[in-house]
């Protein structure tokens, strides 16, 4: 910068300076805040997958001491085998161009020292309050997908086999009606009772993987959720309490889930034709309105309806 002086009326040049730190500053507060973030992150995805961690094993109380092991306290807190003293030490001080032992003087000053107290350790291992450790794998959410599938697997199989009993038994009755029990009638009508039922089984089957897959999709929406507000500034307090918040909130609708079957009417079809025949003037017969005529009931060889899982 050109500045005119007063003295001569010449324009002198003249450096000046700033004070530094701008970037620095900048650069500091955006460590911090990315470090804000990642631990916020870190507490999401350890609420929403627990990793396993370190305890006190209650059931191995130890007898001998190894240094480089670490050991635990009844209260899972860790047992810290060093203990603490006070010591004088001793300096030698030198006064400037001091020629050798002239001008020295000496001062003694108190200091801590920390040291392995073997008397605290071996204490601790007489009156049994010395614990190994063991390495605990928490339930994650995998458990719970786990069990609402069997759940939901559960209750839509038990509505399949009621409704396979009602069939039988309706079946039954209509075979006994008709004076057709022990024949060929009553062997094709049980052998297509059996592939609904098996057909509703595979359902059954489809209906509690969505149901699992639905629960997996919904956690993981919601954990990419609360990362992306953790990103925009959520402290890790707010993100933990966040996080176990909607965790706790799917799993109550999961059990909502599970309160009834939803397999639907697999035998709906078939309401009117429990081997009730249509056609008993000496035709033929009509077994479960199928369109199979003929004194004795012949059965498809492949079933063509979907036997995949939904």
């Amino acid at each position: 910068m050109l500045i005119p002086t007063k003295f001569n009326g010449f324009v002198e040049s003249r450096r000046l300076y700033f004070k530094g730190g701008g970037s620095s500053d900048a650069r500091k507060m955006e460590q911090e805040r990315q470090a804000r973030v990642d631990a916020a992150v870190k507490a999401i995805n350890d609420i929403f997958d627990p990793q396993p961690y370190v305890t006190v094993d209650l059931d191995n109380r130890v007898t001998s001491y190894d240094p480089s092991q670490t050991y635990y306290l009844a209260d899972g807190s860790v047992f810290d085998p060093t203990s603490t003293r006070t010591e004088i030490k001793r300096t030698h001080h030198w006064g400037s161009g001091a020629k050798p032992f002239e001008g020295r003087y000496t001062t003694y000053d108190p200091v801590t020292v920390t040291y392995t107290d073997w008397d605290k350790i071996n204490n601790a291992i007489a009156s049994g309050a010395l614990y190994g450790s063991k390495t605990v794998t928490p339930d994650g959410r995998e458990k719970l997908y786990e069990d609402q599938r069997d759940a939901v697997y559960e209750i839509n199989s038990r509505e399949v086999n009621r409704q396979y009993g009602d069939a039988e038994r309706n079946n039954r009755f209509g075979l006994a009606r008709h004076g057709l029990m022990g024949g060929s009638a009553d062997v094709d009508s049980n052998a297509r009772l059996q592939e609904i039922t098996n057909e509703g089984l595979m359902k059954a089957s489809g209906i509690a993987d969505s149901a699992a897959a639905s629960l997996r999709a919904k956690d993981e929406s919601a954990r990419q959720s609360l990362i992306s507000m953790a990103q925009s500034g959520i402290d890790t307090g707010t993100a933990q309490k966040m996080a176990m918040e909607s965790l706790d909130s799917t799993s109550q609708e999961a059990q909502g889930a599970r309160s009834g079957a939803s397999v639907g009417d697999l035998f709906g079809g078939l309401s009117q034709a429990y081997l009730r025949y249509n056609n008993l003037d000496g035709s033929g017969t009509n077994l479960f309105n199928t369109g199979n005529q003929g004194s004795s009931l012949s059965t498809r060889s492949s079933y063509g309806g979907n036997t995949s899982r939904s």
